[in-house]
């Protein structure tokens, strides 16, 4: 097992992330497009230093692959948007599958009543995460309880237990930016697991990669370019998991779970890009999508 993986060291892809959400919410310092303000804690002293001149941003974004600005302004506001909802509601439960460096739980703690929240994540990044938000003094509720997973290798019903999950409640699970890093065998599990062992109404909200063969990669904004700068930067998390355009459904469905609602590429950049002027700010990156879905009700 490489040195690199993420059971060795905090996810680069994750501080990545953070990243991108502190440029977005120095650059747009607003609910939409720039809601994170708590992203910069996660990242290195000099950086966090850097990060607040216009043209060392400037400099950062230009590196950036090209859609992959644009898509984390508009992942983040999705799961923003599915988080805040459920807290609205007073839904017993949110579990964060792979939460990285989410911050919802705190941004949002005001509108806590009592819900439940389970953070999952392997221990490196998760343990460098405590770090920061204790450093930070970041206030975490005692509503809110951080449990160490490897989706490839541990059982998730068993971690979930052991965290006090109750499969009896109405659950929201929040997985993203995780499913197309791991194996499919993982995927298909963590599904099953929303299906036998979840409230059905619960909903499970996910982002994946569309499936797209090599030769025609040129034809989809920014995805040759991610393809490269993954294989380049990234070895140790690649992409591993896709599916096939237009298959979702039945994909879901073979797994025991219906379909609540797909976003493809333009989708989302329609809902979650557009200035108040009707403008985009920008395009994302185009083999990603959203879903939302929910338990197939079981034949009594």
């Amino acid at each position: 097992m490489s040195k690199k993986s993420v059971e060795h060291k905090p996810s680069e892809t994750a501080r990545g992330t953070a990243l991108f959400r502190t440029i977005a919410n120095k650059e747009f310092d607003d609910e939409k497009f720039g809601s994170d303000y708590l992203a910069e804690y996660f990242l290195p002293f000099l950086l966090k230093y850097l990060i607040k001149a216009k043209g060392f941003r400037a400099r950062v974004k230009n590196k950036i692959p090209l859609g992959m600005y644009e898509y984390l302004i508009a992942r983040t506001a999705y799961f923003d948007n599915l988080f805040v909802n459920a807290l609205n509601k007073n839904i017993p439960q949110i579990v964060l599958l792979g939460a990285g460096y989410d911050t919802r739980a705190y941004r949002f703690a005001k509108l806590n009543k009592g819900t439940k929240i389970i953070e999952l994540d392997v221990p490196t990044t998760q343990n460098n995460k405590n770090k920061c938000l204790r450093k930070s003094k970041i206030e975490i509720s005692s509503n809110v309880v951080f449990t160490s997973v490897n989706f490839d290798r541990e059982s998730l019903k068993i971690v979930l237990e052991k965290a006090g999950y109750n499969n009896n409640l109405k659950t929201l699970f929040l997985w993203e930016g995780v499913s197309y890093y791991l194996e499919p065998e993982s995927v298909n599990t963590t599904l099953e697991f929303v299906r036998n062992h979840s409230h059905n109404e619960s909903i499970i909200a996910f982002d994946y990669v569309i499936s797209i063969p090599i030769e025609k990669v040129h034809n989809y904004y920014g995805v040759a370019e991610i393809s490269q700068s993954m294989a380049n930067r990234h070895p140790d998390e690649r992409i591993k998991f896709t599916i096939e355009e237009e298959k979702i459904e039945s994909f879901l469905e073979q797994r025991g779970l219906k379909m609540v609602e797909l976003l493809n590429n333009r989708e989302i950049e329609n809902r979650f890009l557009t200035t108040e002027n009707g403008s985009l700010i920008g395009q994302i990156t185009e083999c990603f999508r959203f879903v939302l879905a929910s338990p197939i009700s079981k034949q009594v």
